[in-house]
């Protein structure tokens, strides 16, 4: 008669549970990566718009500029998309190994809606950026006023907008990696040096905006991305190793 080893189920579990963490880290630092990239895409854009020889005619009009920057323009939307989407599924895989090594408190959950916030949010931005390049935002180099004044106004309602989304974004993000570094290391998910490393984009991302208005701390999330890819990375190799010896 065969005999059932007891302790058989609770390896399978184990092993479950290992590939599980495993492949939740090699998800969240792919996405990573992939917010950091496609992120390098709005400085790079922005700067070939201001380089842009067409761009730097002083009599031209608002009409003029926006039709000699709109291709780099709709890579921006893009870009904003992409990081939105990347940083959604970053946040989602992080949480997840955490939430398979410990009961997530009231910090963690509290962080995790705001870190989606903040994803949900750069959608927007980048959706608002795709609809200013088409056919609404062209629109409005068109009103029929004799006073670029006007429609220099009206092109500054989307800008409010996109700004308000961005820091928004900052917000959320920076205390998604605040909450990550408290809990993260506790619970071996990333080390110290990565903790204090988020820490401190996050105080660099966040309190531009919070304090000024001035987003240029959205500029410094790859100080958060880049060191999160490494050690989600390095992490999910550790786990996969364990996994096959054991």
């Amino acid at each position: 008669m065969t005999q059932i080893d007891p302790s058989r189920p609770a390896a399978l579990h184990v092993a479950a549970t290992a590939t599980s963490v495993e492949r939740g880290l090699r998800v969240a630092g792919r996405a990573a990566i992939v917010a950091a990239i496609a992120w390098l895409v709005q400085p790079i854009a922005f700067a070939a718009t201001l380089l842009n020889p067409a761009n730097m005619d002083p009599d031209q009009t608002l009409a003029e500029f926006w039709s000699a920057g709109l291709p780099i323009s709709y890579a921006v939307g893009i870009g904003a998309l992409v990081f939105g989407v990347a940083l959604a599924v970053l946040i989602l895989s992080a949480d997840g190994v955490r939430s398979t090594r410990r009961e997530p408190g009231y910090a963690v959950a509290v962080a995790h809606w705001l870190g989606l916030v903040a994803a949900g949010a750069m959608l927007v931005a980048g959706a608002i950026n795709l609809t200013g390049n088409g056919l609404a935002g062209l629109s409005l180099t068109m009103i029929p006023d004799a006073s670029e004044g006007s429609r220099w106004l009206a092109r500054q309602s989307y800008t409010v907008v996109h700004e308000a989304l961005r820091l928004t974004t900052c917000l959320g993000f920076g205390a998604w990696l605040v909450v990550l570094a408290r809990t993260g290391k506790r619970e071996g998910v990333i080390g110290r040096g990565v903790a204090i490393t988020i820490v401190v984009a996050a105080v660099l991302i966040t309190l531009p905006g919070a304090a000024t208005g001035l987003l240029t701390g959205m500029n410094l999330v790859l100080l958060a991305l880049i060191p999160l890819a490494v050690a989600f990375l390095r992490r999910a190799g550790r786990e996969a190793r364990a996994t096959t010896g054991a």
